[in-house]
C-alpha cells in the first residue's frame, strides 16, 4: 500500500500520530494492513468443537482497543450449563427448546467493565463463533466509555474504527464490501438471525450496530 494511502487509512481509523508505523510493504490481502495497524484481527470462524468457547475470540479482540476495555471480565454460560447468575432471557428470543426450560442450544455471554455488566443470549447448534454476539457485547462497553470506536465483522476479519471512518474506508476501496441480490426480506432476516445482513455495505454497518444494541442487556454491578 502506498504511503499516502496508508496515511489516509490511519486518519479514517483515528490512529494517533504517535502510534508505530508498520513497514510499508504491499500486503497480499487487504486485511493484513489493518492487522499491522493494530485495527484488525483475522480468525477462523469455525471454533472446531461444540459448544463453542467464545472467550478465545473475546480475549483476542480486546487488545485492539486497549486501554479502553482493560480489566474487562468475560464469562459465558454454555448450552446445558446452569446459569448461576440467574438472569432472564432477552425478550423475544425464546424458541421451542425454551418452552420447557430447555438449554440444549442456549448461550449467554457476559462482559463486565466499568461497573456495568453486558449480557446477550442466543441459540446456536453449530461449531462456529457467533461473532455478532461477541461484537455486540464489546461495542456496548465501548459506547459506555464514550469512545467512537466500534468493532465490525467482515467474514473472518474484525475491523476496529469509528463508524464513519470504516464506512468511508469501504467507499474508498480499503475494505472489499459486497451486496447480494436481496434473497431475504427484512422480516425474514429477523426470523433467521437478528444480526443477519444481505451484504457488507456502509449502510449495513449501521444496521449491524443497531441490531447488536437491541440484543444486549445492561445491568449495574457493585
Amino acid at each position: 500500500m502506498a504511503s499516502q494511502n496508508k496515511q489516509r487509512l490511519r486518519e479514517l481509523l483515528q490512529i494517533s500520530p504517535g502510534a508505530p508505523v508498520p513497514e510499508d510493504t504491499s500486503p497480499e490481502y487487504w486485511d493484513e494492513t489493518f492487522v499491522r495497524l493494530g485495527r484488525g484481527h483475522g480468525f477462523d470462524p469455525e471454533a472446531g468443537a461444540y459448544p463453542v468457547d467464545h472467550g478465545e475470540l473475546v480475549w483476542a479482540l480486546l487488545p485492539l482497543v486497549s486501554p479502553l476495555l482493560d480489566g474487562a471480565r468475560f464469562t459465558q454460560v454454555l448450552p446445558e450449563e446452569v446459569d448461576v447468575e440467574g438472569e432472564s432471557h432477552t425478550p423475544g428470543l425464546l424458541d421451542a427448546s425454551d418452552a420447557g426450560g430447555g438449554t440444549d442450544s442456549r448461550y449467554t455471554l457476559r462482559l463486565t467493565h466499568g461497573g456495568r455488566r453486558y449480557g446477550v443470549t442466543f441459540h446456536d447448534l453449530s461449531n462456529y463463533y457467533n461473532v455478532n454476539a461477541v461484537l455486540a457485547l464489546l461495542n456496548a462497553a465501548l459506547d459506555a466509555c464514550g469512545s467512537p470506536l466500534r468493532y465490525f465483522g467482515f467474514g473472518d476479519v474484525v475491523i476496529v474504527g469509528p463508524l464513519r471512518g470504516v464506512q468511508q474506508a469501504m467507499r474508498e476501496g480499503f475494505i472489499p464490501g459486497f451486496e447480494t441480490e436481496g434473497v431475504f426480506d427484512d422480516w425474514e432476516l429477523e426470523v433467521i438471525d437478528a444480526w443477519s445482513e444481505t451484504g457488507d455495505t456502509p449502510a449495513s454497518l449501521v444496521r449491524q450496530l443497531e441490531k447488536g444494541r437491541r440484543r444486549v442487556r445492561v445491568a449495574l454491578v457493585v
